[in-house]
């Protein structure tokens, strides 16, 4: 695929772009020699200077995602929002959370220090295109390595506005470098042993293939891929705030989000009082277009998403599923997908078993906690999971019974540069974000003296 931005709006040819040629690694490792011996304090100095930058053009790089990918202005300002959230916790934490850690031994001294690795890859997705970048490059940067982008070929031009943040900064040249690269250049990078790590966000089929290669020739990687995360309602649940949070989840980034609520799993006992208000609040929501401030849901961001969308939802009926459908799509000339709740739905179905990414919401009925539980685990992926329950001390218990990396009580799942991030199966391996998230791409070493 190209690099080209395309309106999901009405998919007219915005830019295209050609593809670079293969990275020149010499700029990046001889950038990395200088990086690795700045004191933590003074990257975080540097990088404080891309976060001021990032600030002062929210307003312009908030409509480029707009433009490029297709989310409400509005939640393209919220991301840009949270992308300086992962720059004043790192800054603020990651010199102690890089500090030598004394451990004691039976030797005279025995430490743990945390030194850099080299040249990290990235290979980036496109629904949320700054954050996924920065959450990822923030924490390894200021561990001293330095990083090579390959963002979503949809979304290049807020991959040259992510590169042109840290020209403009005046910073060390070279410690973060993106490139348009084919697939197969991708490829080679891995193999590459000046690369010293991957950090990849996207589908769990291609991760399999990236991981296989690193694995290959031992590079350390990190894979965030797809979930089809559970929504546990409890008989006991505030229904109208589980509802509220129910259509949060699903709505954010029009239903292009891997830890957005995808299953819907509701105790019997609630379940026509919960089912009848989401259909009620589902129909209210607005689809249009995604620079209008009173849109809720805008167009996919790619055609062939939205087909592959709309497959899902039809496959689904086709097996039995019952479909409830909110407004109608304002133009057929872009990527949307009118919002559905899909009820009758049992464990063979595609909308049980596959994740879908648009404003799709996939109601299960069971009878109690116990049949909750084993439905929601009912997965090949383990990225997160909510419960909704006015008995917090049950929800925590059910919360450790759960196969995910994250359970939220009475809450969406959502990422938080305070935590770590990430998930179990087919959700991939490795964290992001937090202390934990910080240390995937360094070197813990032991040093002992006698």
């Amino acid at each position: 695929m190209n690099y080209a931005s395309i309106s999901p709006f009405n998919n007219q040819v915005i830019k295209e772009f050609d593809f670079s040629s293969y990275p020149d690694l010499s700029l990046s490792h001889h950038a990395f020699k200088v990086w690795k011996n700045l004191s933590a304090e003074e990257r975080s100095l540097q990088l404080r200077k891309v976060a001021d930058l990032l600030e002062k053009n929210k307003k312009r790089y908030s409509q480029l995602i707009t433009l490029e990918m297709g989310k409400p202005l509005r939640e393209a300002e919220y991301e840009l929002n949270k992308t300086i959230t992962a720059f004043d916790y790192y800054i603020a934490n990651a010199p102690q959370f890089l500090k030598d850690e004394e451990v004691k031994s039976n030797a005279s001294k025995s430490y743990i220090s945390f030194q850099p690795l080299g040249i990290i890859l990235s290979i980036m997705p496109w629904n949320f295109p700054f954050w996924q970048v920065f959450r990822f490059a923030v924490p390894t940067l200021i561990s001293g390595n330095t990083t090579i982008l390959k963002h979503a070929p949809n979304v290049p031009q807020c991959a040259l506005a992510i590169q042109e943040l840290f020209d403009e900064a005046g910073i060390t040249k070279n410690i973060f470098s993106n490139y348009f690269l084919t697939n197969e250049d991708a490829g080679k990078l891995i193999t590459d042993p000046r690369i010293q790590g991957l950090s990849f966000t996207g589908s769990d089929s291609t991760g399999s293939l990236l991981a296989a290669i690193a694995g290959k020739h031992i590079k350390k990687c990190v894979m965030e891929l797809g979930g089809n995360d559970a929504f546990i309602v409890m008989e006991d649940a505030v229904i109208n705030i589980a509802v509220e949070g129910a259509i949060k989840s699903r709505v954010i980034n029009s239903g292009q989000s891997c830890n957005g609520a995808k299953r819907f799993i509701i105790v019997e006992e609630v379940a026509e009082e919960f089912t009848s208000h989401l259909i009620e609040k589902v129909k209210q929501l607005k689809v249009g277009n995604p620079l209008d401030e009173e849109t809720n849901i805008g167009p996919l961001a790619r055609r062939d998403l939205a087909e592959r969308a709309k497959k899902q939802i039809a496959d689904s009926i086709a097996q039995g599923a019952v479909a409830h459908y909110g407004n109608a799509i304002p133009t057929e000339l872009g990527n949307f997908v009118s919002p559905v709740i899909l009820t009758n739905v049992s464990e063979s179905m595609v909308a049980f078993n596959e994740e879908i990414f648009a404003p799709v919401w996939t109601v299960i009925v069971v009878k109690n906690a116990a049949e909750a539980i084993k439905t929601a685990n009912n997965s090949v992926y383990g990225l997160g999971a909510s419960i909704w329950s006015a008995d917090k001390g049950r929800a925590e218990i059910l919360s450790q019974q759960l196969e995910t990396g994250n359970v939220f009580i009475n809450d969406i799942v959502k990422s938080d540069s305070r935590l770590p991030f990430g998930g179990i199966k087919r959700s991939g391996f490795g964290r992001e974000l937090s202390e934990y998230g910080l240390k995937e791409f360094v070197n813990i070493k032991t040093v002992y003296i006698q």
